[in-house]
């Protein structure tokens, strides 16, 4: 009785094997949506949309962007993570769905790495320290001794508890022993007319915020949180440039798919991503909104995350962001 037991099981997972195969090879068949956890108009929406243009082309099927927006991006990633892993539910997400909603989040209807199978990393976007052009100081080291000039006067805008510009913000002054008071704002835009307004005395924001404002005249440049000068600004010096140690930060947004999706799956999406990635028109577009493209290993991305969920959950922790 045991040994037929024994065989039936081996039998059934054959076929599922099999079956499971088979869909490989054929996917994909009909229309795939992609979750961007977001609202339409944003920059991850604008993203989402590039990739699943151009996704579209190479895998000869339909890929749609459901906007599934609410609770930092958990909304979407939740419904993501309880998708069936087939291939034709994939979510683009980040950081604050898969390293800073767990950690400000008492219940997270989701675990960030067990509910997902990672594809590619798709992009990533350096932060700008940025003063209004009234402030009286035309390099980081000029703004340092100012802030330590005037005492408890300084502060900084961001765009809310737990974001990338509130974090970025503790980890400079971390880094370097400055002090200044959060301000915290409904987004990036309303941070900015506080910056132009004198209302703070600097913001570390996202490249599609600060771009315009830079151009403009209205903000100036101080320095990059990537490892290396954004294109966009080439004058703009890095931290690492500036000798701040531990500021290496960007915003960064990868494809992922239910956990449990077949690898044959995964390996045909990342390969057209990574293609379409190195078309120029692809990067041109990302570049627009400031992010410059990555690809590479569904293992990079997964390796990636980890480094990111081994640094800012500290951060949030520190600076005591909690959300319910």
């Amino acid at each position: 009785m045991a040994h037929r037991t024994t065989r039936a099981l081996w039998l059934a997972a054959t076929l599922w094997l099999c079956a499971q195969a088979a869909a490989a090879a054929d996917y994909p068949t009909r229309t795939i949506a992609l979750v961007v956890p977001y609202p339409a108009g944003g920059v991850v929406d604008i993203v989402g949309r590039v990739i699943a243009q151009h996704l579209t082309g190479a895998l000869g099927q339909q890929v749609i962007v459901e906007n599934v927006a609410g609770a930092a991006g958990t909304i979407g990633a939740a419904r993501v993570a309880k998708a069936a892993p087939d291939g034709y539910t994939l979510m683009l997400g980040g950081a604050a769905t898969q390293v800073f909603a767990p950690a400000m989040y008492k219940d997270v209807p989701y675990d960030p790495v067990k509910s997902f199978t990672p594809i590619v990393q798709v992009s990533a976007e350096p932060l700008v320290l940025v003063v209004s052009k009234s402030l009286p100081v035309d390099n980081f080291a000029q703004l340092v001794d100012y802030i330590k000039a005037h005492g408890d006067t300084i502060n900084y805008a961001s765009n809310g508890p737990g974001t990338f510009p509130h974090l970025c913000a503790e980890l400079l002054k971390q880094a370097t022993g400055i002090k200044a008071t959060h301000i915290p704002y409904p987004g990036g835009a309303q941070s900015m007319v506080a910056l132009i307004g004198g209302d703070v005395t600097f913001s570390i924001n996202h490249m599609p915020v600060v771009l315009s404002q830079i151009r403009g005249g209205k903000v100036k440049a101080l320095a990059v949180t990537a490892s290396h000068r954004s294109p966009l600004l080439p004058d703009v010096p890095t931290f690492q440039e500036l000798g701040v140690d531990g500021l290496q930060a960007s915003a960064w947004w990868g494809l992922y798919a239910p956990a449990g999706t077949p690898p044959a799956i995964v390996a045909r999406i990342n390969g057209a991503v990574n293609e379409l990635l190195q078309e120029d028109a692809v990067r041109q577009a990302l570049l627009k909104v400031g992010d410059e493209a990555a690809g590479g290993t569904p293992a990079q991305l997964a390796d990636y995350q980890r480094s990111e969920a081994g640094k800012w959950p500290d951060v949030i922790r520190r600076v005591g962001v909690k959300v319910n």
